[in-house]
């Protein structure tokens, strides 16, 4: 969340907007900091983006899938909006 969705203490609107437009798709959609959910949380309520997310998490340290990391194939990393 830190240096993405929220920058320098504002938000990135574009990027919000982005996310809320694919949860409205029917995406998953989770807000995560490693911060903590907390903070997450209350980011999220600050800016009034909490229903962008399908789930606000702290971030994880461990992931368990039978797939080993063969999962990420099915995720599209995004690191630019253009």
């Amino acid at each position: 969340m830190d240096g993405t969705l929220l920058i320098r203490g504002k938000l990135n609107q574009k990027l919000a907007d982005w996310i809320q437009a694919k949860q409205l798709k029917g995406f998953e959609t989770l807000l995560w900091s490693a911060q903590g959910k907390d903070h997450a949380q209350k980011v999220a309520e600050r800016f009034e983006i909490t229903g962008h997310f399908s789930a606000i998490i702290s971030k994880p340290g461990f992931i368990v899938d039978d797939k080993s990391w063969s999962w990420i194939k099915f995720t599209k990393r995004i690191t630019r909006l253009d």
